[in-house]
């Protein structure tokens, strides 16, 4: 064998030592695609986390409890984190899948999550992947807080799947409007992607969406206008950013269902656009006790809300809870309470 002289055995050895010092370089920038998670806001699991995971992976068929395909549910935090390695996403089942590193597609299949879900999963398994709940101090309502947040009648953020999906699938997204089938003007109301074709980000007043419910030229005169309450979420919401937030309920089924506090709100925010006035359609009215409570006992509510008959509302389902909720209201007699 040839003998490396001195230098050259030095020069060897310094570039080894570079290409190690190089590569090292890569995996960490691989690792945490530039991201310090320990400067960032914590990620609360039951406020930003739970509801990604229970509505995208916990649905019948996939992980929910009795299918549980892979052998992963992904219904309760306990069996989310068995696809979970806590401070390390890259090495954690849930987030390999989600990012198409474990099989040949994103997963949900045909449904991948957005990139900013799978941000929010990667931040909170690498902060710790914690079972946290979070709550907001802001108290103004209507208008935006000292933060910069967009704050509800309630004094929480404006969240798009929860706040606002609803009212605008069931005020816009119907038959003769903005559904996939009626595309009126070549506006279609059902998802995140859809309703950001009429928005225009941190600009609510050049955004078609705002400017068209403000006026009340939307949703047409044959159906109920949106409440105040309702535009000012719509406004801070496209001020704040016109995020895909996702976020917890405030679903109870702990304590006595009554019409006035759970069931008149559900159906308000859910039906009452497309069911009310002389434009109801099908002629089915849910704004008034006695229409709901008709259809609360001929069946025919539980089964549109369940998806048994129609699917109702229309492009999207309540919660499970909310459903429990009206089945434990019918149970105790579905008073007018």
């Amino acid at each position: 064998m040839v003998k490396l002289k001195k230098r050259e055995k030095a020069g060897l050895k310094l570039f080894f030592l570079v290409f190690l010092f190089f590569m090292s370089l890569v995996q960490v920038q691989c690792r945490h695609d530039g991201l310090n998670v320990s400067t960032l806001d914590k990620v609360c699991y039951e406020r930003d986390i739970a509801p990604i995971f229970y509505n995208s992976c916990g649905v019948s068929g996939c992980h929910n409890q009795g299918h549980g395909q892979g052998g992963y549910s992904f219904t309760d935090y306990t069996s989310v984190m068995k696809a979970i390695t806590p401070f390390n996403a890259q090495k954690s089942k849930a987030y390999q899948a989600i990012t198409g590193k474990a099989f040949m597609q994103l997963m949900p299949p045909g449904a991948a999550l957005t990139e900013n879900e799978r941000i929010l999963i990667r931040v909170w398994i690498d902060q710790g992947a914690v079972n946290s709940t979070c709550t907001t101090s802001a108290t103004t309502g209507g208008t935006l807080g000292t933060g910069g947040n967009p704050y509800s009648t309630a004094g929480e953020p404006v969240c798009f799947t929860r706040d606002l999906l609803p009212v605008l699938s069931s005020s816009c997204g119907i038959t003769g409007c903005h559904d996939q089938a009626s595309h009126k003007d070549g506006y279609i109301i059902n998802s995140y992607s859809s309703v950001m074709s009429l928005v225009k980000a941190g600009s609510p007043t050049t955004s078609k969406l705002y400017t068209s419910v403000k006026n009340n030229s939307m949703p047409p005169s044959s159906y109920a206008k949106l409440t105040q309450a309702v535009k000012d979420s719509i406004f801070n919401w496209i001020k704040n950013g016109a995020l895909n937030s996702t976020c917890v309920s405030a679903c109870d089924t702990t304590g006595v269902v009554t019409y006035v506090k759970q069931i008149s709100p559900l159906l308000a925010a859910n039906c009452v656009s497309c069911h009310s006035g002389s434009g109801a359609q099908k002629g089915i009215l849910l704004d008034t006790y006695a229409g709901v409570k008709t259809y609360l006992d001929n069946g025919k509510l539980l089964a549109a809300v369940k998806g048994t008959s129609i699917q109702m509302p229309p492009g999207y389902k309540i919660t499970n809870c909310q459903m429990r909720q009206l089945e434990l209201w019918k149970a105790a007699g579905a008073t007018q309470n």
